[in-house]
């Protein structure tokens, strides 16, 4: 059984993890706006344009897959090949792992962002897929309601 003091600890961690992701954001169009004056791309309009097409197809499926990633996890049916529990993973601790997966899944569309504006140039690739990546990571921000209704689910 968990207490709510355990419930306490285990979202104050959460919320750290969740506010250090968001500050990375921020680092990110920081580092990006002092490396790329001195970077020079040798890559063909093409070639970029490509890999641009490519990296916002993937942030997108990384978003979807991000919400669906979180559920499969809550839900228990995300095993590791080969592992052998000897007791199931507590509510607390599978939340813990869905919020983070989730997070780092929306926060890695920053990251497109940064290789594109390094590549390229064009601010509008930084700032908007920063933009979007900060929006998916306040929605799968660790949420007390959510671990208590999971909880009450279990019990």
């Amino acid at each position: 059984m968990i207490t709510e003091q355990e419930i306490d600890r285990g979202m104050a961690t959460l919320k750290i993890i969740w506010l250090a992701m968001l500050v990375f954001l921020v680092g990110y169009a920081f580092a990006g706006r002092m490396i790329a004056p001195g970077m020079t791309s040798t890559m063909s309009r093409e070639a970029f344009g490509m890999l641009r097409t490519a990296l916002y197809a993937l942030g997108f499926a990384a978003l979807i897959a991000s919400r669906f990633v979180k559920r499969m996890i809550l839900a228990g049916k995300g095993h590791a090949i080969g592992q052998t529990q000897t007791r199931p993973p507590s509510v607390l601790q599978r939340y813990t792992s869905a919020v983070i997966a989730s997070l780092a899944m929306s926060e890695s569309v920053g990251m497109y962002g940064l290789v594109l504006f390094l590549l390229g140039k064009d601010e509008t690739d930084l700032y908007l897929l920063l933009g979007i990546s900060a929006l998916a990571m306040v929605y799968h921000r660790p949420k007390r309601e959510e671990l208590a209704s999971l909880y009450q689910e279990r019990s």
